[in-house]
């Protein structure tokens, strides 16, 4: 697995490039797992407390880590290195299966964004693509193939927001999107100009990628 520190969120590339995961790591339990990591920009440090130890995440160059989980469960990392204004809101979560559930896991985020199907995520949709995410944000299956911020493609599927910071509701997803520096001050993630209606459009479109 290939991981990539940003200011301030972690990014994971699977085998294959089909699978992309942001602040989130899914692992089988039992297996020794390769971490490759480096930085799109300053000093991190890559630190699940409870299956490794901390290692630095550098620009320019790729440090390997080993992760191994022997019982199921979820468990919090952290950056441990001062990377800027919030790297106390840099958390990661590793999410240890068996390896059956593990794989059911992995055929579902290589699948493309499924197409919305009723009007209101499919207002959602075209907001999406209207608003200006595309720059920044990709959704495989759409034509949006931005790379400065997280993949979305199955953001529903995940447990949270601006990792670790907020839980993944439409409540919070909607107060992230129409403010992000009130979550998360100095964040890239620019506030969209949306008005209510377009906002829970959105907000209804982003919630069932799962």
């Amino acid at each position: 697995i290939e991981g990539i520190a940003h200011q301030w969120w972690w990014e994971f590339r699977y085998e294959g490039g089909e699978v992309v995961t942001a602040n989130e790591i899914h692992i089988p339990t039992g297996e020794a797992v390769q971490l490759h990591l480096d930085s799109a920009d300053v000093i991190h440090s890559f630190w699940v407390p409870a299956l490794a130890g901390k290692i630095d995440v550098l620009p320019d160059y790729t440090n390997t880590l080993t992760l191994q989980a022997d019982e199921p469960g979820d468990y919090r990392g952290q950056c441990a290195e001062f990377c800027g204004l919030q790297h106390a809101k840099m958390a990661v979560i590793a999410i240890a299966r068996p390896r059956a559930e593990f794989n059911r896991w992995l055929a579902e985020q290589a699948m493309p964004a499924a197409a919305p199907d009723d009007p209101l995520t499919q207002r959602g949709h075209q907001v999406f693509l209207q608003a200006g995410c595309p720059e920044c944000h990709t959704i495989r299956g759409t034509e949006a193939s931005g790379d400065k911020g997280p993949d979305l493609t199955h953001l529903a599927s995940r447990q949270t927001l601006a990792a670790a910071t907020i839980p993944n509701t439409p409540e919070h997803l909607s107060n992230w999107i129409a403010d992000p520096q009130a979550v998360k001050e100095g964040t890239q993630m620019a506030a969209a100009s949306l008005t209510e209606d377009d906002l829970a459009a959105l907000t209804a479109y982003l919630m069932e990628l799962r």
